[in-house]
């Protein structure tokens, strides 16, 4: 595998996750309504959609910056999954988080405050000081619910500059400072795109 691509998607995979998927914005107004995450993508930025797959009610879509080829390049993406699943919220992000420990440095993890009022959600923030031996860590903000038949996970992905320490970035040179600085400011955005979401059931309510 490519080091630049061993990215948190990828250790999910690896973890035996899940692979397949579809896009929530594509729903046709002539199809049964689906439970899912309501959410907006941060207008700070321009996106694309790079993965839109649909298979089994599972479904996988992944966003990147316009400016970007590819997620390898990308210094930021989000990513929506589905996956038919009676896991609650907190033992999905749980046994998503497991197998990160092994190619990751370091890693700190914490929960951030969702202004949803669903009930089974759980919001937290990944901090991982080197992913692997890319020349990258990542701080990333994960959002789960769980309606107990299906498990709605969102994730917001910024590369840092690698640190020996999960959330101490020490920067070598101008270009990691300036790295550092955007990453923040990203960060920013994304936790409060994660903090937005809400849990929207069958019949369409959103809460």
């Amino acid at each position: 595998m490519n080091k630049n691509k061993l990215t948190l998607l990828n250790i999910f995979i690896l973890g035996g996750l899940m692979m397949l998927g579809g896009c929530v914005s594509t729903e046709k107004n002539t199809e049964p309504k689906v439970a899912k995450i309501d959410f907006n993508l941060p207008q700070q930025i321009k996106w694309k959609q790079i993965k839109n797959q649909q298979k089994a009610g599972n479904t996988l879509a992944e966003w990147i910056p316009v400016a970007n080829k590819e997620n390898s390049s990308s210094p930021v993406r989000i990513v929506y999954q589905r996956l038919l699943s009676n896991k609650s919220a907190k033992e999905f992000l749980s046994d998503a988080a497991k197998p990160l420990q092994k190619v990751c440095k370091d890693i700190s993890a914490s929960p951030f405050p969702n202004n949803s009022n669903y009930k089974d959600k759980v919001s937290i923030e990944v901090l991982c000081s080197r992913l692997g031996k890319a020349g990258f860590g990542t701080v990333s903000y994960l959002t789960a619910y769980s309606d107990g038949q299906a498990n709605y996970f969102l994730m917001s992905e910024v590369k840092l500059p690698a640190s020996k320490k999960a959330g101490l970035i020490n920067p070598k040179n101008e270009q990691e400072k300036k790295w550092a600085v955007t990453a923040a400011e990203l960060a920013k955005v994304m936790q409060k795109f994660n903090q937005n979401t809400r849990f929207c059931d069958t019949t369409g309510q959103c809460k």
